[in-house]
């Protein structure tokens, strides 16, 4: 794994982290409505070496939301143009349901096969 990635990861750890305070997350980067020129297939590889890398550096984030949010701004901040997205469980109908969250490229969703846009209705984009 290069240096500027584990660095890249690093930084993105601590800002997820952020958000638990009371000023709220500092430092994220907003999603863009541009389309990116990358395959699937790079950037999947990309997200890949940094959940490998999340291992070893997000021990202290709690849950896949705060894990998929810093593999997305870690990959943001080596200008990958993606989204993170939370779906909520459509049914059961009560307050059981759970919630999900995965990363999508170009609206294609990455690193899963699971039906998440059949399973979950989609509460937020990042």
């Amino acid at each position: 794994m290069n240096r500027s990635m584990r660095s890249e990861l690093k930084a993105a750890v601590r800002t997820v982290r952020s958000s638990r305070e009371e000023a709220g997350m500092q430092d994220w980067i907003p999603r863009t409505g541009e389309s990116s020129h990358e395959s699937l297939e790079q950037v999947e590889a990309t997200l890949l070496r940094l959940r490998d890398l999340l291992q070893k550096e997000g021990r202290e984030l709690v849950g896949d939301v705060e894990r998929d949010a810093a593999v997305v701004l870690a990959a943001r901040r080596q200008g990958h143009i993606i989204d993170l997205v939370i779906g909520r469980e459509r049914a059961p109908y009560s307050g059981e349901a759970g919630f999900l969250s995965w990363i999508e490229h170009n609206g294609e969703v990455a690193l899963t096969t699971a039906p998440v846009r059949q399973l979950y209705e989609k509460v937020a984009r990042w």
